[in-house]
Parts: structure tokens; C-alpha cells; sequence
């Protein structure tokens, strides 16, 4: 598989066709699961219709304490890494477990430099002391040359596997000069951080020039302009993050995004993992249902090149009840393949399927063409000549649309059971109102002209 761009910019071409990325959150896969439990884990997902894993080629900061350690870099007396002395034996691992993903024509979505390898991020507050590479989490950022080497032996291992190559990881990269004082500080950055990871783009992309290359940053993060800029970034990459309180990140962060001078294709990176607790709440965990709107708001406002899903048991990879981080509320999560199972993960694959047979890539927002839409939660896109338009309505509601559906196949899809209905509409003076479907569900209202 090799992704390119489409020549609107807007989409994910793959063989020709449009492609649709449909990604799981595995971030510990090289580092946790044995051969044996990949090759489960892999074929279960392909069989829920994902077609790309997102993980961390080094090992993830705020994950589950593994059984054995496997570390990229030989580690000091101290219990640091020595970033000089890269274990290619690790590497091997790693290409191992990539080849089994190859067999199945899955893409890899790896993540080189996670923000606790990179000078002034967030990271560098929480786990500031934190130098032990067997704890968890821990902090030890590289220098410029340590980062430049790894890059060079790193991305010519990999480039064969044609990986989209996320080059920073949950990080802050607004142009600010920041000390930071709160955890809220963590959407902003240090000109040291843009400057290491501006240097680490143009490094992979020099050396592996046919491999799609974006940014994954944390919540509310504005690219500063010469990210932006840089002719190395393919597409852009949001994350609505883990929080109850923003669900409507999911739309506004891709409504932004589209608003870019330089337009990419926008992917919805990170929302919400499915029966994860809420990062700013202990009153309760993400459902199908969070899963479901995020992943619709987020497609019908722009994010219409991919989204990448999570669950709670499997990114932190939780096996046998082991610990997972520092935080023991996160750590309550299911096992790994408890989670597998998740509802969402269906729903995702459903939403998948949906994507490939309606062809959600040349859709574009037209939150316009609703009627008084006084909350904004109802979504709606339709590609430029209006012969396609897709509703999505988090709650049952009538609506009423700016348009004359006259002569096109009307039909709703009740997401929570996902039945296929002939919802009851009406025209007059150019108006297309819906009646309020039945039930308190979640729906989709697609409309194609005939």
C-alpha cells in the first residue's frame, strides 16, 4: 500500500482510487504484545474493517508496565538511555511485527518522536526527574544531533513498509515562550520544541521522500506558521483529546483546520478511547455512542481524510491486570482483548464501510443548508455540484434543509442499530423538511441524486 495525495488536496489516494484511512490507537505495539498476540490482535481488527494501526516506534511514556522491557537503545548504569548506541536488534523486532501487517495490507501510522524524547514539551513538567527508562513514565529528551542520528538509521529501516510517519507525538507546538505553571499550558511550546521537530520533518522527509508525513500534536494546537509552511508536511493532524467538557472539538478543530492558507487533507487523529475515563472527570468512561458523533462531526466538518480510533484496555495494552501509568484511574481499564470487543470498534468499521460506499472525499461543510440549526451538534457536508448530501444527527430531530430534494434516493441509517429507513420528508418552496425520526438514537440522512 502507498498513499498519496489527491489533487484537490483533500483526500488520501491509494492504487488510483480514494482512500479512506480507518486507524486503531496501538501505541506500545512494538513493545508489549509477543508475536503470537500481534498476529490475534491484527487479524481481529481487519476483521472489523480497520485498515491502519497508529503507534509509537519508541517506547510510550504513559502505557501499562510490560512483561519484559525491549528498549531501542542500550541503557546506562543510571538507567538513562545512551542514544548513542541504537540496538538494531530492536529494530529487527519492530520490522517483524511490521511485515505481519504488510501480510495483511494494513498501513502503519508510527509516531518517531513522542514528545518525552523532545526538549521543552509538556512532558518535560509531569515527569521532570523521571530518567529511569523502566519506570513509567519518564523524561529524557534528545539533543539535536542525538535526534538527527536516529533519524538516519531509523526511517531508512522502515521506509520499505511505505508507513505514514507521524513526526512528533502529543505535543504542544504553538510559537510561545512558555514556562509553564499548569497542565493547561501543555497547547503551548517552547521555540526550542518547533525548531527540533521543524528539523526532524525535513530530516524524514528527505529520507524517505515517498512516505506521507504529518504532525501529531496535542488538544487546541494551532501549527505555528512555518509548520504551517513547511512543504514537508503532507496533511494536517488535530486531536480533540480525552475530555467530557469539549466534546465539540471533534468539529471545531476541523472546521479550523480547513481554514488553513495551505490546504491539506485534515485527519481526526485522538479522540476520546472508548471506555477510557474522562481525563477531567471521575464520573464517568467514553461509549460507542461518544465514539460514533465524534467520528461523524468530526468527517462532515472537514475531517473527511481519516480518523483514527481508540480503546481503553489496547492502547495501553493492559494484560492480566497489570498496572497501566501513573494515574490507577486510567489503569481501570479491561484487558486487551476484553476491549477489542468494544461496540464502537464495530461501529467504526460500519463507519468505514459507509465511507467506501457513499465516498465521503469530496465532501465539504454545508452546516449552512440547515435550517436553524441553533446548536450546532446537527452535521452536514455535500460535495460541490449538491448531487450528495450527508446529515448527522446526534439526537433524533426535524430538520429542514435549504434545498429541493427533488429527484434524489433519500434514506436514513438509525447508527445505534444500524437499520437502513425511508425517512418521511416533504417540499415546499425549495425546502426539504424532515419529520423527527422514531426512536432517541443517533442518524445518519443521505441523499444522492438519481
Amino acid at each position: 500500500m502507498k498513499l498519496t495525495i489527491s489533487p484537490d488536496s483533500h483526500y488520501f489516494i491509494n492504487e488510483g482510487k480514494p482512500y479512506f484511512l480507518m486507524a486503531d490507537t496501538c501505541w506500545s505495539a512494538f513493545t508489549h504484545p509477543d508475536i503470537e498476540e500481534w498476529q490475534e490482535y491484527l487479524d481481529f481488527r481487519n476483521e472489523q474493517n480497520f485498515n491502519a494501526i497508529q503507534m509509537n516506534l519508541l517506547p510510550q511514556r504513559h502505557s501499562c508496565m510490560p512483561r519484559q522491557w525491549l528498549h531501542p537503545f542500550t541503557v546506562t548504569q543510571e538507567g538513562s538511555y545512551d542514544y548513542s548506541n541504537i540496538k538494531a536488534e530492536y529494530f529487527d523486532h519492530v520490522c517483524q511485527y511490521l511485515d505481519e501487517m504488510k501480510n495483511r495490507s494494513m498501513l502503519p501510522m508510527i509516531v518517531l518522536l513522542w514528545g518525552n524524547f523532545v526538549p521543552g514539551t509538556w512532558q518535560g513538567i509531569r515527569d521532570a526527574g523521571r530518567t529511569n527508562v523502566e519506570d513509567k513514565p519518564y523524561y529524557q529528551p534528545m539533543t539535536i544531533l542525538e535526534m538527527e542520528r536516529f533519524l538516519q538509521y531509523a526511517v531508512p529501516r522502515l521506509r520499505g513498509y511505505n508507513p505514514v510517519f507521524l513526526v512528533s507525538g502529543d505535543v504542544n507546538l504553538a510559537e510561545d515562550d512558555v514556562k509553564y505553571n499548569t497542565v493547561e499550558d501543555q497547547r503551548k511550546a517552547n521555540p526550542e520544541t518547533v525548531a527540533f521537530y521543524h528539523r526532524a520533518l525535513q530530516i524524514t522527509k528527505r529520507l524517505a521522500p515517498d512516505c506521507l508525513t504529518t504532525l501529531h500534536i496535542a488538544p487546541k494546537v494551532e501549527l505555528p506558521q512555518c509548520l504551517q509552511e513547511a512543504e514537508e508536511l503532507d496533511f494536517y493532524m488535530y486531536q480533540p483529546g480525552h475530555t467530557y467538557s469539549d466534546p465539540e472539538l471533534n468539529r471545531t478543530l476541523a472546521q479550523d483546520l480547513r481554514l488553513y492558507p495551505i490546504t491539506r487533507p485534515v485527519y481526526n487523529s485522538e479522540t476520546s478511547y472508548e471506555a477510557n475515563v474522562y481525563f477531567d472527570s471521575p464520573q464517568g468512561r467514553f461509549d460507542e455512542r461518544q465514539i460514533r458523533k465524534a467520528f461523524w462531526q468530526g468527517v462532515l466538518n472537514g475531517a473527511n481524510a481519516g480518523f483514527t480510533y481508540g480503546a481503553g484496555g489496547v492502547w495501553l495494552w493492559r494484560q492480566n491486570q497489570n498496572f497501566c501509568s501513573e494515574r490507577a484511574d486510567i489503569g481501570l481499564v479491561n484487558d486487551w482483548r476484553d476491549d477489542l470487543r468494544l461496540p464502537g470498534a464495530y461501529d467504526m468499521g460500519f463507519a468505514k464501510m459507509m465511507a467506501d460506499t457513499i465516498g465521503l472525499y469530496d465532501l465539504k461543510p454545508a452546516a449552512g443548508m440547515i435550517q436553524d440549526n441553533l446548536c450546532g451538534e446537527i452535521g452536514c457536508a455535500a460535495n460541490d455540484d449538491q448531487s450528495k448530501l450527508v446529515i448527522y444527527l446526534p439526537f433524533s430531530w426535524p430538520v429542514n434543509l435549504n434545498i429541493d430534494l427533488t429527484g434524489y434516493q433519500v434514506y436514513a441509517v438509525d447508527l445505534e442499530t444500524r437499520w437502513v429507513l425511508n425517512p418521511i420528508f416533504y417540499l415546499k418552496n425549495h425546502v426539504t423538511s424532515f419529520r423527527q425520526l422514531r426512536y432517541n438514537h443517533d442518524y445518519l440522512i443521505i441523499a444522492c441524486k438519481e
